[in-house]
């Protein structure tokens, strides 16, 4: 906040956007002349803990206190699904007049197919996490590698631990035949990399219990890689069943092992998924679709002010502690 002070005295600040989960925001409607806020919903803790079925701790409270507050004072919410904002208004009641759907964009310029091999990979990305769907995908993987015997899984993220304290990459490695734990992969990777796995994995996976609007999904697709997920939050804003994508419902093995195979056995529909998942990206969550809802929304919440007319340049300026 000190940082954030010292900018708005230098060249006065018109607009922070600031999500909800962690109150980065809060501060805002103290400072002098006072910023307009918008609030962007990511998943409040208070859902994130009970999703992972986390005991709460008294000092959690004040964490979730503060993350309302964020809420409440902004002069305007955004989500990038609608699911998200009814999932806040199970907690908070928020106004139709002060929130707006503004779709996660990816940059389909640099994900993007290429012209590889693709290997039969399963691919996820992201935390190793119960509400990511781990036990889902540890009951999967035998099914998996006794119908498809060649298949490889890639895990990209950090570990976690389950809640008898065992690590997922290792419950993971105890689910399958000892001869195939070297078909599974645990990695971290660079941006860069991460473009290539996603270019060279058969399907991406993601079947999470709750799901707010996944960037592994849209990176998938946007390489032209056919995903699975369960139609939790708002993946169904993101995902056409059966049509660039499969949906499924949480916690069921069986199905999600059925739509791998399915995938590793048919090297055509793995194209035409892969085609029609990269015409979605390019049709509703590319830069070009997203930007103009984007400064639009913004130029919404300052009007009204005595602020300067502020151009997409300025609006679109980061400021990081340095």
């Amino acid at each position: 906040m000190r940082r954030l002070r010292l900018i708005h005295r230098q060249r006065p600040i018109d607009l922070v956007e600031a999500a909800e989960i962690r109150a980065d925001g809060f501060f805002i409607s103290f400072m002098p002349g006072r910023p307009k806020l918008v609030t962007r919903l990511h998943t409040a803790q208070i859902f994130v803990d009970h999703l992972n079925r986390m005991q709460i701790q008294r000092t959690r409270r004040w964490d979730y206190w503060l993350e309302k507050k964020s809420i409440l004072r902004a002069n305007l919410i955004t989500a990038p699904s609608q699911a998200v904002i009814d999932l806040t208004r199970t907690w908070i009641p928020l106004r139709n007049t002060r929130t707006k759907v503004i779709p996660n964009t990816v940059n389909e310029r640099r994900f993007r197919p290429a012209n590889v091999d693709r290997r039969n990979s399963v691919l996820y990305i992201g935390r190793l996490e119960w509400n990511k769907g781990m036990e889902t995908i540890a009951q999967a993987m035998p099914m998996v590698l006794k119908r498809f015997p060649s298949a490889q899984f890639q895990f990209v993220g950090s570990d976690g631990i389950d809640r008898d304290g065992k690590k997922w990459s290792d419950n993971f490695l105890n689910a399958v035949d000892p001869t195939q734990r070297e078909q599974l992969r645990f990695e971290q990777k660079s941006r860069d990399a991460l473009v290539q796995a996603y270019q060279e994995a058969a399907v991406c996976i993601l079947p999470s219990v709750w799901e707010n609007s996944p960037y592994a999904l849209l990176e998938a697709m946007a390489c032209g890689t056919p995903v699975i997920a369960t139609g939790a939050g708002g993946v169904p804003e993101i995902i056409e069943d059966g049509v660039n994508g499969f949906m499924l419902q949480a916690g069921d093995a069986e199905a999600l092992a059925d739509r791998i195979t399915a995938l590793l056995e048919n090297p055509q529909l793995r194209i035409v998924m892969g085609h029609n998942a990269r015409r979605r990206i390019q049709e509703r969550f590319s830069v070009e679709r997203v930007l103009p809802k984007m400064i639009a929304a913004y130029e919404a919440a300052i009007r009204g002010t005595e602020a300067r007319s502020v151009s997409s340049d300025e609006i679109l300026l980061s400021c990081r502690p340095q």
